[in-house]
């Protein structure tokens, strides 16, 4: 058996098993999550070789050490090169163990059978999905078209309901038993021959759910499903894993079906109708998917009658981010080569291991390149731990330039100084640092270090270290794989990029263009033009003068006591993180105030900027994630994407906003407006004067806690769905005269009764209080009499 089938093998086994459990631990989600991860997990181990072949090595010491090779010394006093002061320790590469060597005829018959024995059966799979798509196709030939004037509306009125924009073909046969759908391109639906006799409702409820396999693609998931069973037909997981997508398949559809407003009891009953005629159709049943199988018909109806379970399918950009996470797993799984571990050059018993610590007079001259074991004034040999530190320097005036060039990476570390000198004290670790080459050269009164791998691997691991002294006055630019930089007390110009890592910048002026690819970015205290950007990071600007912007992919930039940030830049730019613009009083120590968070993000405090409703006092704005702001004092605007919202005392006017999620406000001494896609809303409102509130949900229950002597006309609304179970209420302590629908109302989708209150309580003219919410109580309760608020 070659390396590479033993390695797939493996690695497929591995994705199978986690794809396998993440699907089981999403109990609590709905089966579309379950079908989705099912699905990633099958692509994945068809595009598996492609990345085996592609990707590069990822060499991890695994097996049992082996020992390695010694150290070549090269002869002490090597010429020198140019100016350049050039540091490298190198280890050769590891042998090659060659096995057992067989009889040349044996080894090619075993190498032989194995990739024919795996055609054979990979043949054998395709040609049976192929007979079967065959199958289906004649069926559809000798079928009929279901062109009635009754089935067409259903199916046009159907479709529209479920999204479904491509024309499909309605047929019905006597070959099946089963109501049927397959084809991407031009779906096509079957239905058995007694769907002529169907009433009106088991024929929408039937279309239905058979729309949604269609909206849903299902019929290219199975396709998918069905080529990696092909590839790996001797793995019992891939087989375990298409039929547990197939069963979350056919139970996201009948969620579909119920969210659509079908009742749970009356789509069970119609389910149980269909199942009673079905039967096993073989290879079509296996390209297509079927309403209902007898195999399935438990676990599907205890799910549908579950009023607790969650309907909800995944969202795009939850759909993309498992997409994302599943290439990387992919490709770390594929890169993975599992080798011996090296052990260490043996040496005589008694010996000490020793490590090279190169040490110099702080200026430079030019020095001879040193492997192995120098000898000579310039290094001593100590017993150490296995890396290696250094320290160079050079002559620089103010205005030079520090470029670096790590195309190792390492964290850096540049503080200025009143010295004319630029010195780096540098520390080389990890695995490969005996590979790393380090360059140090003086360049026109400033300097230029690089780092370089030499080692043979496509993967390296190093841990670098470098703090650098420049003159105060000095520019910087960088080009870093990857590793934090921080720039302390310098007066220049700072540009580049680092493959990741935080980046933090303080009491310096001058401009800056500097990015990241990932980690958090803080610039403190300092007089700066241009801007920071980061992949993915939060921002952090304080006490910045000047024209001074950053940039996240994902994550708050936050800007406290700065010219830069208050007019939204980055929304300009269309970048997708929140902005929060704050001002601390600067009479008042901006550590002794409230910490605001955003996503979990401390903040600061203080007064923002801007229009609307609530925009007097703090503004805040998120496209996903929780937000908390422990206090108001001058009002708040608060929106987020999706997320809870969580403001305490306040005063002015409060809106929050978010796409889904609770929303807790109060005591609140002024006005409310506060709007959810769906979650409880909860508002406590204390004080004298008039009170204007306006709150929506889309779902939940909305809890309003008022003064005693309050006065206000109100105007309370809770709609709830005929799928509900049953109505709901508006509660109050003070007598309301409730009124309630008698009708269904259809115009805003599923069929709906209204439970309404209109009136006056303490007299009126104090305020409006309108309350909107589906399938959710208002309650409406006493709370103190007209407390004050103090902040």
């Amino acid at each position: 058996m070659t390396p590479f089938i033993v390695s797939l093998l493996v690695k497929v086994t591995l994705l199978l098993a986690l794809g396998l459990i993440a699907s089981a631990s999403l109990r609590r989600f709905g089966p579309s999550f379950r079908h989705q991860v099912l699905l990633v997990t099958l692509v994945s181990c068809l595009l598996l070789p492609i990345f085996i072949a592609l990707t590069p090595r990822w060499d991890v010491g695994v097996f049992p050490s082996v020992a390695a090779p010694g150290v070549v010394s090269n002869t002490p006093g090597s010429p020198a090169v140019g100016s350049d002061t050039r540091l490298a320790a190198q280890t050769s590469q590891p042998s090659v163990f060659a096995g057992n060597r067989s009889n040349p005829a044996v080894v090619w018959i075993q190498r032989a059978s194995l990739p024919f024995v795996w055609a054979l059966g990979f043949l054998a799979v395709l040609i049976w999905l192929a007979a079967g798509r065959i199958r289906l196709r004649r069926i559809a030939s000798g079928s009929w078209s279901l062109t009635g004037a009754e089935w067409e509306r259903a199916l046009e009125e159907e479709s529209r309901e479920a999204g479904v924009t491509k024309p499909v073909r309605l047929l019905s046969s006597s070959v099946v038993s089963t109501p049927l759908t397959w084809g991407s391109r031009s779906p096509i639906i079957l239905l058995p021959e007694d769907a002529l006799d169907w009433p009106d409702t088991h024929r929408r409820i039937v279309l239905r759910h058979e729309l949604a396999h269609v909206a849903r693609e299902d019929a290219l998931s199975q396709l998918v499903a069905g080529f990696a069973c092909a590839l790996y037909w001797f793995h019992p997981l891939v087989w375990i894993a298409e039929r547990r997508l197939r069963a979350e398949c056919e139970r996201a559809c009948d969620d579909r079906v119920v969210a659509l407003g079908t009742p749970a009891p009356e789509y069970a009953a119609h389910l149980l109708e269909v199942a009673r005629s079905a039967r096993s159709f073989g290879a079509p049943g296996f390209l297509s998917v079927a309403m209902a199988r007898p195999s399935q018909l438990e676990g599907r109806l205890l799910a549908v009658l579950n009023e607790s379970s969650r309907r909800a399918a995944p969202s795009r950009r939850a759909r993309i981010g498992g997409l994302v996470v599943a290439l990387l797993i992919v490709g770390s799984v594929s890169a993975f080569r599992a080798v011996p571990r090296l052990a260490p050059p043996a040496h005589k018993e008694g010996t000490t291991k020793e490590a090279i610590v190169v040490e110099t007079k702080p200026v430079s001259d030019n020095l001879p390149i040193v492997r192995g074991n120098p000898r000579g004034p310039v290094a001593r040999v100590r017993a150490i731990t296995l890396d290696s530190t250094f320290q160079r320097s050079a002559p620089a005036r103010d205005g030079g330039t520090l470029t670096l060039d790590l195309s190792t990476g390492g964290q850096v570390n540049i503080t200025g100084w009143d010295k004319e000198q630029v010195l780096v004290q540098a520390s080389l670790g990890g695995r490969d640092w005996r590979n790393t080459d380090v360059t140090f050269t003086p360049v026109e009164g400033g300097a230029r270090l690089a780092t370089k791998y030499t080692g043979r691997s496509n993967i390296q691991s190093s841990s670098s270290h470098f703090d650098i002294h420049v003159p105060r006055s000095f520019n910087v630019q960088i080009s870093s794989a990857g590793g934090g930089v921080t720039i302390n007390g310098v007066d220049g110009v700072f540009t580049g990029h680092t493959g990741g890592g935080e980046i933090e910048i303080r009491k310096s002026n001058g401009k800056a263009e500097i990015r990241t690819g990932g980690g958090d970015i803080r610039v403190s205290d300092s007089r700066l033009t241009g801007s920071v950007s980061t992949g993915g990071g939060k921002i952090m600007i304080e006490r910045v003068a000047g024209n001074f912007a950053g940039y996240s992919g994902s994550g708050p930039v936050t800007y406290i006591n700065s010219d830069g940030g208050i007019k939204g830049k980055n929304e300009a730019k269309g970048i997708g993180s929140p902005i929060v613009s704050i001002r601390v009083p600067p009479t008042v120590s901006a550590t002794n105030e409230p910490i605001y968070v955003v996503d979990g993000v401390a903040i600061g405090s203080g007064v923002g900027k801007g229009g609307g409703f609530g925009a007097a006092g703090i503004r805040m704005s998120s496209n996903g994630g929780d937000i908390s702001l422990p206090e108001a004092p001058d009002g708040a605007r608060v929106t987020t994407g999706g997320g809870a919202i969580r403001i305490g005392p306040s005063a002015g006017e409060v809106y929050a906003s978010t796409g889904g999620g609770l929303i807790d406000i109060g005591p609140a001494s002024g006005s409310v407006e506060a709007h959810t896609g769906a979650g409880n809303v909860t508002i406590t409102l204390t004080g004298a004067g008039s009170h204007f509130v306006d709150v929506t949900s889309g779902k939940g229950e909305v809890v309003l806690v008022v003064p005693r002597d309050l006065s206000a006309t109100l105007e309370l609304e809770s709609a709830y769905t005929n799928n509900l179970g049953h109505e709901t209420r508006i509660e109050s302590d003070w007598p309301l005269t409730v009124t309630s629908t008698k009708d269904w109302d259809s115009s805003e989708g599923t069929p709906r009764k209204y439970v309404r209150v209109r009136q006056t309580i303490g007299g009126g003219g104090g305020g409006v209080i309108q309350v909107r919410t589906v399938n959710g109580n208002v309650v409406l309760r006493r709370g103190e009499r007209s407390p004050i608020v103090r902040f």
